[in-house]
């Protein structure tokens, strides 16, 4: 039996005859018949078409960060939306946005406001590429860095048995339609290996115009890096002339307001920021220091888009930042994904469960697998189908984390400590459940 109600399922009818799979993202698919309808959320909880309300730990795959609807936030979009969204010239809102923005990333000297995190990562990527007069650019196996064609290359969804040998890794293609060409200017390494980066550098670095990296794995089970793993790369990029580019479309404004910087005491030479920075209104930011943004002042390097910097979305970005800085909501969020983790990972070990809750208190994973999990080609270890099982059980009892381990649960501001005994309640006995069912 599916998740979908009656009306939900007759919404997802209807999606379906005007949406492709009835959804405008791919990754929104489940399947025919569990494939939800939402209606509307409030605060840490959505509601489907059926009016059946869960705790949401997806919270649209990391941007609600203060809670679904919020008051603050919701009255600075409407005030914007009246009073015209789209100029062809900057607007007040944009500035006052900017400032707050450039006020919680201490590291940043002037940054630009676009749409998508996707859009983010390509203009830093080819900002990275103008300044340098590279044209390689190195990431990491399992980082997921937007649909744009530069980056869609050993990504999470790829087999961790398809991605070569551990000491010459290969690009492997996330999607079709991506021309093969395009593999000879990425370099790929996996997470935490500090020895193989620097043999690739040592190797090509001449060549590199930039390092991508996620400050935690975003989308592999939210892997940390180790202890001063973040500095070494500083250090690496430095020594071969390479820009380094911190992707926080979804650390950023949720690790903590100063994002990975704030954590870690690391500049990057670009930062790429979204999700988390409007609590679910589309905004984005390219941040800079030093000479980088010269790059844009100069002219040569296009950066562009209609509706950057639109009304609706830097008032979004102004209010949800303002009220991060009072520090209030991010301390509720470290407060419940710090119980969430320590009572996932009790009950885990209490039914005798090999595995671990990996990550940051903001955003979280189950790994079920037996030994430590650092990087991607760990994931090989984790009992995929025993997850997915445990967490369609929950939703079925009102707590919806993604049933796809690789995506994170992700905690806003609005949970409470009410959803988080539910949470554990139902964890545990949706765990006894699959664990019978083997």
């Amino acid at each position: 039996m599916g998740l979908q109600g009656e009306r939900t399922a007759k919404w997802y009818r209807r999606a379906s005859e005007v949406l492709v799979n009835g959804v405008s993202s791919q990754f929104r698919y489940w399947s025919d018949d569990d494939t939800l309808v939402i209606d509307h959320g409030e605060g840490g909880h959505v509601v489907d078409m059926d009016g059946n309300r869960y705790i949401d730990y997806q919270l649209g795959f990391g941007p609600i960060i203060l809670g679904h609807g919020d008051e603050t936030v919701a009255s600075a979009v409407a005030e914007a939306a009246a009073a015209g969204t789209t100029f062809a010239m900057t607007q007040r809102r944009e500035v006052e946005a900017a400032e707050k923005v450039m006020e919680a990333l201490a590291w940043a000297d002037v940054m630009r406001f676009t749409n998508t995190g996707t859009e983010a990562t390509m203009h830093a990527l080819r900002l990275a590429r103008g300044l340098t007069g590279r044209d390689l650019v190195v990431k990491f196996e399992g980082a997921y860095h937007g649909v744009h064609d530069y980056v869609m290359f050993s990504t999470a969804s790829a087999p961790p048995g398809e991605l070569g040998p551990r000491d010459q890794p290969k690009p492997v293609l996330s999607s079709k339609g991506i021309p093969a060409a395009i593999q000879d200017y990425i370099r790929v390494v996996p997470f935490n290996d500090l020895p193989l980066l620097e043999a690739l550098l040592d190797s090509e670095g001449e060549r590199v115009a930039a390092l991508m990296v996620e400050p935690m794995m975003g989308n592999a089970f939210g892997f940390m890096p180790d202890e001063g793993y973040i500095e070494a790369l500083r250090s690496l990029c430095d020594r071969h002339g390479a820009l380094l580019v911190f992707d926080e479309v979804k650390t950023g404004f949720r690790m903590a307001v100063g994002g990975a910087y704030e954590v870690f005491g690391v500049a990057p030479d670009i930062g790429t920021y979204a999700k988390a920075i409007a609590n679910g209104f589309p905004a984005a930011a390219i941040a800079t220091r030093g000479q980088v943004a010269g790059g844009w002042r100069s002219g040569g390097i296009a950066q562009a888009g209609t509706y950057s910097g639109n009304g609706v979305g830097v008032a979004a970005a102004k209010a949800t930042v303002e009220r991060l800085l009072t520090g209030e909501p991010l301390a509720r969020v470290e407060k419940v994904g710090k119980a969430l983790m320590e009572g996932l990972g009790r009950i885990l070990a209490d039914h005798g469960v090999e595995g671990e809750v990996t990550g940051h208190p903001s955003m979280f994973s189950i790994f079920l697998g037996e030994g430590e999990a650092r990087e991607f080609r760990d994931t090989a270890r984790h009992d995929a189908k025993l997850y997915e099982d445990l967490c369609m059980r929950m939703i079925r009892r009102g707590v919806m984390p993604c049933p796809d381990a690789l995506e994170p649960w992700f905690v806003c501001a609005a949970h409470t400590d009410e959803d988080v005994a539910k949470t554990l309640e139902v964890f545990e006995k949706s765990l006894g459940e699959a664990l019978e069912a083997r």
